[in-house]
């Protein structure tokens, strides 16, 4: 997600961070820090730090699994668009294998949490599309387009598309976890 992202912030004019340092120079490149740091700018402006939302959570104060299969591409959207950082992250299994839209090999919840932290300052609207599983006993490969719409640097609403191809598996608890996730390829229709 957050490399549709960067395409769309190359696409809109050159902008500058605090530093003066051009955000998107005149070859129409941006790097990940770049993109980060304004990120991180904005986060700070909008309030946003890495307690971010709080999820919605059962008495006991855990979030409630996602137990149904059909449910889960739901879940993950409506946690997004509620910039519910702990209920999303919660989808993913602790020690989950996660590849960054720019193909960086991450593994845990933390690393996860990191990535998404960013993409959340930005109070994306997502909707997930085109959703497939397939499922092998208690594991489901799944698939999907999405289109997002958020704010720009240039206060201009942006839209990415893109896909996803997961793993995920059925815990204990009854409910599915993400336990591969590649942000650096889309699925093809």
């Amino acid at each position: 997600m957050i490399g549709s992202i960067l395409r769309a912030l190359r696409d809109s004019n050159s902008s500058k961070d605090s530093s003066g340092e051009a955000i998107n120079p005149a070859g129409g490149e941006i790097s990940r820090s770049s993109f980060l740091k304004l990120m991180a700018g904005s986060a700070l402006t909008v309030g946003f730090g890495s307690s971010a939302c709080a999820s919605t959570k059962m008495g006991n104060g855990r979030v409630p699994p996602v137990t149904d299969i059909d449910k889960l591409y739901d879940a993950w959207q409506d946690r997004m668009n509620a910039g519910d950082l702990e209920g999303l992250v919660d989808l993913y299994l602790e020690d989950v294998t996660y590849v960054n839209p720019d193909g960086k090999l991450l593994y845990g919840k933390a690393a996860v949490r990191e990535d998404f932290i960013s993409l959340l300052a930005l109070k994306p609207q997502i909707v997930l599309g085109d959703r497939k599983h397939l499922l092998w006993r208690d594991v489901a490969l799944t698939t999907n387009h999405w289109r997002m719409t958020f704010t720009g640097p240039d206060g201009k609403e942006q839209v990415a598309t893109g896909g996803g191809i997961e793993v995920m598996q059925k815990e204990a608890d009854g409910g599915w976890r993400y336990i591969i996730d590649d942000a650096s390829r889309s699925a093809s229709k």
